[in-house]
Formats: structure tokens, C-alpha cells, sequence
């Protein structure tokens, strides 16, 4: 083989001898040459390129003839670019500068169109030849440099650095060259520290040489190379398609939904999940620190004036004046590069500017929330000094439109008691950590104090804020296991037992009923406890019922029969164990309710019975209630008259009770109650009266109340209580497909690109009311149905089609974030209320919603999930140093909905017609790759090799090399081949485009 490779290289010399003797023209030596080559072979395999060069510069000066043949090859392509380039490499004597300069003029010829030639096999090879030639020529001018420096041939040197600068400048000015030296930097990491080193040698030189060793036009060449290096660093952006503003107005909509339902429904939320939203938020938008504070500030502002008077005031005071300085504060950990509290005081400017706003909260709440709110940040915090708080309350006060009589409140606001109320919680904490056990009457006494008035809802609303609630119920769950059983101590002192067990049960359902049950449930501590089970078993939440026979209790005859005896009479204390009765009473309503129903006993009787569950412990209203709502709501409508008067009886206190704290007990019971009622007629009003609780209404036109929902939120630009409460209720109500599903339609109803910004911005806010679960959805059915289909096509078409490019991108990013923030706790992350429903609701969309054209994934798969086993074809860009496609964990359904999507993207890309649907892939490309590097890095690693390719031969006008760079993968050997082959198909279609 190597004497056969050995008679080809003679034998190109021997012609190439020949051929320079006989001057033969450049035309009759591509002829010969190709007869002496093989077929099928190129010349790199016999070192042509070398050959050539051997023989034109051997003396001071090129053989032109020679060098012709070169340019020959090069151009008929018997040698390839990478070849030539790499040929030039070995010459760098600058003692020889017409060599040098024949070298340049050789180069300066192949750069322009070099990567027009590139092929599948050589296009990585041709990247990393490329990034060498610009070593080498920045390696020629510092040497010409010093040489010129010593004084050694000024005119001739002189010409070689303009020469050279100005190939350079040819190189770094062509799109695709700056895209292959991009890629080969990633490629050979050694050669790019090289050319940054020579770079700043070069800068060093040029300013040590003095005017007589250099013209001002050398001077002036060599600076302006200078100036287009950085651009072979930078990836060009890449955009195309009709685009959907996200500024000003629309960036205000995102912020605010998130905000409002971070305080609203999720007031329990860890921080860091709501700081990388809004994080995630700003990378999307492009927004600076202090614009984001400013749209975060003005959003709990809002909040505050809608909230005012109504059952969330405390929830929207807690989050802005307890929860929101550490939000700050946090922020502040991923400030970088310039001073937080200076962004956080130009946050504020920008906020003093809606003078509208601020008077209006001062008035709703009575008192200057701002003071309070730069105090918190000022005294406690230390997040600014005394001089900027200073500053800005000066400018507060002067533009203040606000007359001075509306400063003085009538009573105590709500700013002010939410802010005492933190230390009070520290004090409580405190204060339960004592031994009770020998003075349960000082128990008592706390407890009953923390509920009368406000006190409660203020002290939950402060604990929630800071992160103590749970830790706060978990104390109150260990005294109600204290005080489940009566071990035979005098009456007395089992009558304090049993009023400890009904308050510590009424708090914590209260608890459980306005901050989810996984807030009592999740603790280790508490997870084992009676009440903890209780909860999990019959507690409805979100919504839902639990029924009496998936409780799993088997309820004991004898002592069922025992407490209805009890209820005809007197309830007794001693010896009683509590969480009996709580197991055993839903089975004896059950018993006097089917009675009643059958005539065996009177509606006098019953309620006499409800009376006496009632007189003494008010947590036996809250137990049976939980049964009556599961029971009503399998009930028709004309078989819940009599369940829904019992419920009524239930929400009426007893009068004159001789119980001690009743009033406090029997207040909190009636809330509670109300609360199940309400989950289950969202119509009833909440009144402490018989009547209140009204007879469940016909379901009402749920895509209709959706629809005016989303005006209404549309037309103002945010969410007031009353619309999160309606989505909420949606949502819980109509499960997350139908949810998903009709946010997106009301979404693409609007036609205009400025409609569609803000409605794209106020869906995008909407969905976080649940975003991993609603991203699967809209991954698993939504997109799948629309790709796939006949009908809707209307959705695709731009705007609408990009759009929803949007969207989805950025539903896809915010849910990878959060999953990587939970997955980064050691503690598991609460969702608000959400997570019960999320957490069933996962399994049944992975599982049951897959598009009908796509295999599934065989559930006993043993080996992880990768590419190769979802079907795609790597082995193209397979290397032998690297896995054929990557690893993924399986069992995230974020990463199997991604897998199912590109799929499907490659259908669409690969059919034979190009329609809006491949439009809408390349929308959502270009959208992945504005959500940050990480989070695009995540996302484009599903995306199979080919679809680059296909969507080149798709949209050969509109894919940009930009696009390229950023969707591939340029930290592995199988992005950086697919983003080279990429390039150069994109340069060989804009050559053909060029000469039409």
C-alpha cells in the first residue's frame, strides 16, 4: 500500500515537473492531474496541496505558474479548502515576503467561498484549518511587527501586515467564516487561547512602535482587524418571522399575574422558586434589575388597593411588607458586576413615577406604605441606607397628590399590624415550646387569645410569609396528640383536655383549609400524627371529596351506637378518646341521615342531635361536615335538600352555650364549614346565619366564564382577587387539559401583533397557576393536535403561530427552572395548593395523552431513555469517543414530553411540503434559543441531528447562521459536526441564491 501511495506522489511531481517546463496553462494541468489521480479520490489523499507548494516556493520569490495550478485545484475542488490552508501553515519565514505575500493572495482568494465547499465528511476539519490560518496570520503580522521594530525591511514588512490585516478583515467580515471560527473554538481550545494571546501581543506592539517605524495607513489596517476579532466570539442574532413585541406594558401583564398568584394562592412557597421565575422572566425580556423591581413593586401595590376589606388583604400585606424584603434580598445574591441597593433605589424611582398608584394604596390602606415598606428595607434589612430612603420618601412627599387629612386612619392598618405580627410569631413559637403537660390551662389561655378577633388570621398570614407556618402547625399537631385520649384524671381536668384537642383541631384544619393540607402533612415531625392521617383521609381540598368508604376505616358498631346515645344526651369527656369519635361520628350522621330520609325519626329529632354535636365540641361540626359535602356532592339536585339543612344547622352557633371559650371556637368552626361549602357552591355567601349556605346551582358555561375572565384581565393588564379566584376554581373544577386548552384558545383569538403581546404575556402568567403540569399538557395534547391535524391551521399562521412559539418556549423554560429548583432543595417545594392534583395529574397525562402517529414509550423499558431508543437515527454524526445520543432520566415527564415533541417536529419538517406547521418549528427554535443557555442548552438536546438540515432545504432565506450556532450543541463532537455541516449548506444555498 505505501509503495502504491509512494508511485502517486512520484508521479504528480513528474507531471508537475513537466507541466511547469512546458508552461502549461492551469486548465490543461487540471485535465492531466485528474487522469493521474484515482477515481474517486481527492487530492488531499497524496498531499497535493503540499506538493505544489514545495515546488513554487523554493527560491525567494513564488513560481506564479505553479501556484496557478493550486488555485486550480482548489477552485475544480481536486484539493479542499482545509487542505490548502493547512499547506499554508508551514511557511512563516516573513524573511521571504513576496512568498508570504503570493501565500496571502492564495488565501485571500479561498476565504470568501471557503465555506461554500465544505462537505459533510471535512466541514469540522475545515473549521479547525480555518482557525489556523487566522493563527498563522496573526503569527505574520506580530512578526513582521517586531522585525519592522528592529528596523529590518519597513517598506516590504509593511505591505505584509496591510496585506494580511486586510484578509483577516475578509474573513471575519463573512457571516459563515465567523461561524466556523466560532465552532472551531469550541473544537481546539488550545489554538484559540494562541490566537487571544497573539492578539493582545500584536495590540501590545502596535503601541511601542513609534510613527517613523509605520504608516498611519498600516497602523490605521492593523487596528481595524483589531476591531472585527471579537466578532468570531460572538454568535450573531438570528431572527426571522413576523415578531410579537414583549415590552413596556405587555412585561408589566407577565410580572403581575405571577406575583398575584404567588401571594394569592401559594402564599406558603419557599423563595427561591418565585426568584428564578421572575429571574427567568427578565432574561426573557430583556429587562434591566431596576425595571423588573419596579413592575415587582407595582404589582404588590396593586394588590394591596384591590385587596383592601376583603378575605385577602392579609395574605397581599404579608407579601409585600414580610415576604417580599427577602425576596430582595435574594435577588441581590444574583446581582453581579454593579451595586444592588443602587438598582434597587432606581426600582423605586421608577415606581414613584405612578403617583396615581401610590396615593391610592396610602388612601385604601391608611397610612404611607412606602414608609413602611423602605423602613422594613432600610432598618431591618439593610438592603439601602438611611440617605437613599431618605431621598426617595422627599420625592414621595412632594408628589404626593393626596390630601393630608386621608393620613390619619381611623384604625390600626393593615401594613402595620402584618409587620408587628412577625415577632409575635417568633414569641409564640417560643412560647409553645414549653412544657404544658402539668398547666394545660395556660395552654388554653394562648391558644384562645390567638384566636379572638383578627389575631389568627393576622398571626398565619405573618407565619406563612416567613416561612414558619408549618413549623407553627407541627406544635399545634403535637398538642392535639397530648390531647386525643383522657386517661382518667378528675372531671376538670378532662374537660381542659377536651378543649384543648377541639382548638388545636379547629386551628389546624383552619391551617390545612387555607394553606393546603400538604402544609400539616409534609413534616416528618407531624406526618405519623392522628390529625396528619385524618386530614389525608377526609379533609376536602382543591376541591375534591373524599368519600366515607376510601377512608379505609372500619368503624365499630358497638361504639357507634354508644355515641349516638351520647348525642341524644350528653356528650361526656372522661375517659373518651377523641380521635375515635372523630373516626366513628361520619358513620353515625350516615345512619341518622338515612333515618330521616326513611321516615324513622323527625327533622326535630335531627336537629336536636346536631344541637348537642355542637354544644360542647365545635370540632364534631367540622368532621361530620366533611362527610355531609363528599355525601352532597353525589347527590342529584332534588336529593340534597336534606344534607344541605343539616349543614345549615351545623353553621349555627349554640346560644347561651356553658362552654368555656365557645365563642372563639364556635367562630372558627363556622368559618370552616363555610370554607367546605363554599369549595363545593363557589355561589355561597359567607354569613354566620342558617340561611347562608344555598342550594348548589346548575354548573354554569365554564368556557364562557373563562372567556369573560380573560377579557376583563386582558382589558386591565392584571389579575384581581376576584379573577384568580375564578381561574383557580376553573382549574380545580375542569382538570388541566381543558384548562390548558382554553387558555390558549381565548389566546389566539386576538389578530394584531400588539393584541397578541399582551394577550401571549397574560396566558403565559395564567398558566403559572399550575406550569408543570399545564406545560405537559400543552406539550402532550395542545401542540400534538395542532401539528398533526387537518383543523385550526389558523393557529399556526404568524402572528398567531409565533405566538404561541412563544409561549410554549417559555412555558417549557419556566418549568424547567422550577423542576431544577425543587430537585436543588433538600426539602421537598410546595406549590401552594396545587401539588396533590399535580403530582396524580402528571401520570395520567404521560400516560393516556399521546399523539396517535408517535410509538409509546414501552413502559418496561429497562435502560434509560435516550434518543437513539425514541427513534431517531444518530449514527451519522456518531463518535466513537462519545455515546451515540444522550441520557436522559426517564422519569421526568418534562424530558419524555420534549422527546415526543421533537418527534413529531421531524415529521413535520420532513414532509414534502412546507407549510405554517414547519413555520411554527422554526418560530419555536429561534424562540428556545432567547431563553437563556441553560435553559436552551436542556431543550436542544432532544432535537435529532437531521431537523438542522431539513429546515435549511425548508426555509433557505430565513435560517441564519446565528440559528444554527444556537440551536446546536457546540460542547460536544456531535453539535459542533451537525453546526459545521449546517454552515456550510447555508453558504452553498446563499451562492445559489446569489446567482439567480
Amino acid at each position: 500500500m505505501a509503495s502504491q501511495a509512494d508511485k502517486h506522489v512520484a508521479s504528480i511531481k513528474s507531471l508537475l515537473l513537466r507541466a511547469w517546463r512546458e508552461r502549461w496553462s492551469d486548465v490543461q494541468w487540471g485535465i492531466a492531474i485528474k487522469k493521474v489521480i484515482p477515481s474517486g479520490t481527492v487530492g488531499d489523499n497524496w498531499n497535493l496541496a503540499d506538493l505544489i507548494l514545495q515546488q513554487s516556493l523554493v527560491g525567494s520569490s513564488p513560481n506564479s505558474l505553479v501556484l496557478s495550478y493550486l488555485k486550480h485545484a482548489q477552485s475544480a475542488q481536486v484539493v479542499s479548502s482545509a487542505a490548502v490552508l493547512k499547506s499554508v501553515l508551514t511557511y512563516d519565514d516573513v524573511g521571504k515576503p513576496y512568498c508570504i505575500r503570493s501565500l496571502l493572495e492564495l488565501v485571500a482568494g479561498i476565504i470568501p467561498r471557503a465555506s461554500r465547499y465544505g462537505t459533510s465528511e471535512d466541514a469540522v476539519g475545515l473549521c479547525h484549518a480555518m482557525q489556523e490560518c487566522l493563527n498563522w496570520m496573526l503569527t505574520v503580522i506580530h512578526k513582521s511587527l517586531q522585525r519592522v521594530q528592529d528596523g529590518k525591511l519597513l517598506a516590504e514588512l509593511g505591505g505584509i501586515v496591510e496585506k494580511t490585516s486586510e484578509v483577516i478583515n475578509l474573513m471575519v467580515e463573512n457571516e459563515s467564516n465567523c461561524a466556523m471560527l466560532y465552532i472551531a473554538k469550541y473544537e481546539d481550545q488550545d489554538t484559540s487561547r494562541q490566537i487571544e494571546q497573539t492578539e493582545l501581543n500584536i495590540r501590545g506592539m502596535l503601541n511601542q512602535l513609534q510613527q517613523t517605524h509605520i504608516t498611519a495607513t498600516t497602523r490605521e489596517k492593523v487596528e481595524q482587524m483589531l476591531r472585527g476579532l471579537p466578532s468570531i466570539r460572538h454568535i450573531p442574532t438570528a431572527d426571522s418571522g413576523a415578531h410579537v413585541d414583549h415590552h413596556g406594558y405587555h412585561v408589566f401583564t407577565s410580572i403581575s399575574v405571577v406575583i398575584t398568584l404567588e401571594a394569592v394562592l401559594s402564599p406558603t412557597n419557599e423563595i427561591q422558586p418565585i426568584v428564578e421565575q421572575l429571574l427567568l422572566i427578565e432574561r426573557l425580556k430583556k429587562l434591566t434589575r431596576a425595571e423588573l423591581f419596579c413592575h415587582i413593586f407595582r404589582a404588590c401595590f396593586l394588590g394591596l388597593v384591590d385587596s383592601k376589606d376583603g378575605p385577602e388583604e392579609l395574605k397581599w400585606a404579608a407579601f409585600t411588607f414580610l415576604k417580599l424584603p427577602i425576596l430582595l434580598t435574594n435577588f441581590h445574591q444574583h446581582t453581579v458586576g454593579h451595586e444592588a441597593g443602587l438598582e434597587l433605589e432606581h426600582g423605586f424611582d421608577r415606581l414613584l413615577n405612578y403617583i396615581s398608584l401610590l396615593d391610592m394604596a396610602d388612601i385604601k390602606c391608611g397610612c404611607d406604605c412606602l414608609k413602611f415598606l423602605l423602613l422594613e428595607l432600610c432598618n431591618k434589612y439593610s438592603l439601602l441606607v438611611d440617605a437613599q430612603c431618605h431621598k426617595l420618601l422627599t420625592r414621595r412627599s412632594t408628589e404626593s397628590q393626596k390630601s393630608k387629612s386621608q393620613d390619619v386612619p381611623n384604625s390600626q392598618p393593615s401594613p402595620s399590624l402584618i409587620i408587628k405580627a412577625e415577632p409575635t410569631v417568633i414569641s409564640i413559637l417560643k412560647t409553645l415550646d414549653a412544657d404544658y403537660s402539668k398547666n394545660q390551662d395556660a395552654l388554653l389561655g394562648v391558644l384562645c387569645h390567638m384566636m379572638s378577633g383578627k389575631s389568627f388570621e393576622l398571626i398565619l398570614a405573618a407565619a406563612a410569609a416567613t416561612g414558619k407556618l408549618q413549623s407553627f402547625a407541627v406544635k399545634l399537631i403535637k398538642f392535639n396528640e397530648f390531647a386525643k385520649q383522657s386517661t382518667g384524671e378528675a372531671s376538670q381536668g378532662s374537660q381542659t383536655r377536651a378543649l384543648l384537642f377541639d382548638i388545636t383541631f379547629l386551628m389546624v384544619s383552619h391551617i390545612a383549609q387555607l394553606y393546603g393540607v400538604e402544609t400539616v402533612t409534609s413534616s416528618q415531625e407531624s406526618s405519623e400524627s392522628f390529625f396528619a392521617q385524618w386530614a389525608q383521609r377526609c379533609l376536602p381540598e382543591d376541591g375534591k371529596y373524599k368519600p366515607l368508604e376510601d377512608t379505609g376505616y372500619m368503624p365499630d358498631q358497638n361504639k357507634c351506637e354508644a355515641l349516638l346515645s351520647q348525642l341524644m344526651g350528653e356528650l361526656k369527656t372522661s375517659l373518651t378518646r377523641w380521635n375515635e369519635i372523630c373516626n366513628n361520628i361520619p358513620y353515625v350522621i350516615q345512619e341518622v341521615l338515612y333515618a330521616w330520609e326513611h321516615g324513622a325519626i323527625t327533622t326535630e329529632k335531627v336537629t336536636s342531635i346536631l344541637t348537642s354535636a355542637k354544644s360542647k365540641m365545635c370540632f364534631l361540626p367540622v368532621v361530620i361536615s366533611c362527610w355531609l359535602c363528599s355525601h352532597i356532592s353525589t347527590l342529584s339536585h332534588e336529593a340534597r335538600q336534606k344534607p344541605i339543612f343539616m349543614l345549615r344547622q351545623l353553621c349555627v352557633p349554640v346560644e347561651n352555650p356553658d362552654s368555656r371559650y365557645y365563642q372563639e371556637r364556635s367562630h372558627l368552626m363556622t368559618n370552616i364549614i363555610h370554607k367546605m361549602a363554599q369549595d363545593l357552591v363557589p355561589q355561597t355567601s359567607v354569613r354566620t346565619t342558617a340561611s347562608s349556605l344555598t342550594v348548589i346551582q346548575p354548573k354554569a358555561n365554564t368556557q364562557k366564564l373563562l372567556l369573560t375572565t380573560f377579557k376583563d384581565a386582558y382589558i386591565k393588564g392584571w389579575l384581581d382577587i376576584m379573577m384568580v379566584h375564578t381561574l383557580e376554581h376553573l382549574y380545580m373544577v375542569c382538570r388541566s387539559e381543558w384548562f390548558c386548552a382554553a387558555v390558549i384558545k381565548e389566546m389566539l383569538n386576538y389578530t394584531r401583533v400588539e393584541e397578541l403581546s399582551q394577550s401571549t404575556a397574560l396566558a403565559y402568567g395564567i398558566l403559572q397557576i399550575d406550569i408543570e403540569q399545564l406545560t405537559l399538557c400543552l406539550l402532550h395534547d395542545i401542540l400534538p393536535k395542532l401539528l398533526l391535524g387537518v383543523s385550526k391551521r389558523n393557529n399556526l399562521v404568524d402572528p398567531r403561530g409565533r405566538a404561541l412559539a412563544v409561549l410554549t418556549a417559555q412555558c417549557i423554560a419556566a418549568a424547567h427552572v422550577l423542576h431544577c429548583t425543587r430537585k436543588g432543595n433538600s426539602s421537598p417545594m410546595r406549590r401552594g395548593r396545587k401539588r396533590s392534583r399535580r403530582d396524580i395529574e402528571v401520570e395520567d397525562c404521560d400516560e393516556s395523552i399521546k399523539p396517535g402517529k408517535i410509538r409509546k414509550i414501552a413502559e418496561d423499558q429497562p435502560h434509560p431513555l435516550t434518543l437513539d431508543s425514541e427513534g431517531f437515527n444518530l449514527e451519522f454524526i456518531y463518535n466513537a469517543d462519545e455515546p451515540a445520543s444522550p441520557t436522559f432520566d426517564r422519569k421526568v415527564p418534562l424530558n419524555r414530553a420534549l422527546v415526543n415533541l421533537f418527534k413529531i417536529f421531524s415529521l413535520v419538517v420532513s414532509d414534502s411540503s412546507v407549510s405554517q406547521k414547519t413555520w411554527f418549528v422554526l418560530s419555536f427554535m429561534e424562540e428556545i434559543s432567547k431563553c437563556g443557555a441553560d435553559v436552551s442548552k436542556f431543550i436542544l438536546q432532544f432535537i435529532p441531528g437531521t431537523m438542522i438540515t431539513q429546515l435549511l432545504k425548508c426555509f433557505p432565506n430565513d435560517v441564519r447562521v446565528g440559528f444554527v450556532l444556537n440551536t446546536c450543541d457546540l460542547s460536544s463532537v456531535t453539535g459542533r459536526k451537525t453546526a459545521a455541516r449546517a454552515i456550510c449548506q447555508q453558504a452553498r444555498t446563499c451562492r445559489k441564491r446569489d446567482t439567480t
